[in-house]
């Protein structure tokens, strides 16, 4: 079973991070990161809570904008009825095109190669 409330955050197939949205004795999310020095880690700290809004501003960067001329195709292709940023993530694994990072659900067994956006530079030899 795939529980949406856990994930680790990948950078191809390395686990950068580790995000808990709702820990024991908590409603704040909790994040371990695994790197330090990087412009997108989850977090500034290296492990602990965060807020909502600083969940809501890493997940803002891991959709497309909801003023997106095409918006509202992209969310017919996803299955979606209106614009939810957790479902978006949910459906896309945050995968976007200027980076490979994406987020790995806890339960999934998912691999880069499973969801990147460009095989033909990362895994030529599948695209023959």
């Amino acid at each position: 079973m795939i529980d949406y409330l856990k994930f680790d955050v990948m950078l191809m197939d390395d686990i950068i991070a580790n995000v808990d949205l709702k820990p024991n004795g908590s409603d704040k999310p909790y994040v371990i990161n695994y790197i330090t020095g990087f412009n997108k880690q989850f977090s500034p700290n290296p492990e602990g809570y965060i807020t909502k809004d600083e969940l809501e501003r890493w997940l803002k960067w891991r959709v497309f904008p909801e003023t997106r001329v095409n918006a509202d195709e992209l969310l017919a292709a996803l299955g979606l009825n209106s614009y939810n940023r957790w479902a978006i993530v949910r459906k896309t694994h945050g995968v976007m095109a200027d980076d490979e990072i994406w987020l790995r659900f806890k339960g999934e067994t998912l691999k880069h190669r499973d969801v990147c956006l460009r095989k033909y530079l990362y895994y030529p030899e599948e695209q023959k």
